[in-house]
């Protein structure tokens, strides 16, 4: 493939694309928060958008006669109705020699792949981070178990939080999720000893987005090595997909090739992309803090 028609791989690669696709091999962290938030894109000739809440007021009784004033939530000030976003962008540029084109084994697929790749890690580390802005938190004895997953679930059901026919995703570190894993394969929870439930953590190799299975009547269970530490313990997090997390996306990267020096005898390859992830309601979310 020629350096200029790399340009046809940015157009063929949205960032959804990238991230539910992106291979998984031991030695790469495996992208997993795009399909759980919220996404809007990004509006023309702008990079800032409002995500709007939602379930945020409170109706109550009135008698006749009877003045209501605002709720603790009833005042229409900006902070109560949006979370603001502002896209930035992330980057990532390749050199290549003229030797290295004319001599070597370049594969330009393989470059753009790794540009978009590298840009899809960042993005997924973004969204990532921000379990440790959660409120709400857990704490596991040691190792992790199913009843602290279970007591998150509760929190955020307690909180209201409406269900909008969607299952809650647990992201968890290696050690967490083998942890959880060792547990119901072994019976330490009466719960899940049902052979057949336990099936989903038999022998499942972590998908490309880093879905491991389910824990029957509680979430869906995705392994990630991104994610943050807090005094020695994994920040992972149970919480609400699409109702957590809210961000604005541009609709794929950019991609350009430049010859540079006087000769032009050496090409670079670059790829940028627009993007923010911020909170959105943080009632729909739980940090469960394990140990690494």
């Amino acid at each position: 493939m020629g350096v200029a028609n790399l340009m046809e791989l940015a157009d063929a690669n949205t960032l959804g694309n990238l991230l539910s696709s992106v291979a998984s091999p031991a030695f790469v962290k495996t992208p997993v928060m795009m399909n759980h938030v919220h996404a809007e894109n990004m509006p023309s000739g702008t990079n800032v958008l409002k995500l709007r809440k939602k379930d945020f007021l409170t109706a109550a009784a009135l008698a006749e006669s009877t003045v209501l004033a605002p709720d603790a939530n009833g005042e229409l000030v900006e902070g109560s109705l949006a979370v603001s976003v502002t896209a930035t962008k992330c980057a990532v540029v390749s050199g290549l020699t003229l030797e290295e084109q004319k001599f070597g084994d370049i594969d330009f697929n393989r470059v753009g792949d790794e540009h978009f790749t590298a840009i899809g890690r960042f993005v997924d580390n973004d969204a990532l981070s921000l379990f440790s802005g959660l409120s709400t938190s857990v704490t596991a004895a040691s190792v992790m178990t199913v009843d602290d997953i279970m007591l998150a679930q509760m929190t955020i059901y307690a909180g209201n939080v409406p269900s909008q026919n969607a299952d809650l995703t647990f992201v968890g570190a290696p050690r967490a999720v083998y942890n959880i894993k060792k547990e119901m394969i072994q019976g330490g929870n009466a719960a899940f000893t049902n052979p057949a439930m336990l099936d989903v953590f038999r022998g499942e190799p972590v998908k490309a987005n880093g879905f491991i299975g389910k824990i029957p009547g509680v979430c869906d269970v995705y392994q990630t090595t991104g994610l943050a530490t807090s005094g020695g313990d994994d920040v992972n997090a149970l919480f609400h997909p699409m109702w957590t997390f809210g961000g604005i996306f541009d609709s794929a990267p950019l991609t350009w090739v430049t010859n540079v020096g006087a000769g032009g005898f050496y090409t670079e390859i670059a790829s940028a992309y627009f993007h923010d992830i911020a909170e959105w309601n943080d009632a729909a979310g739980v940090k469960i803090l394990s140990d690494t």
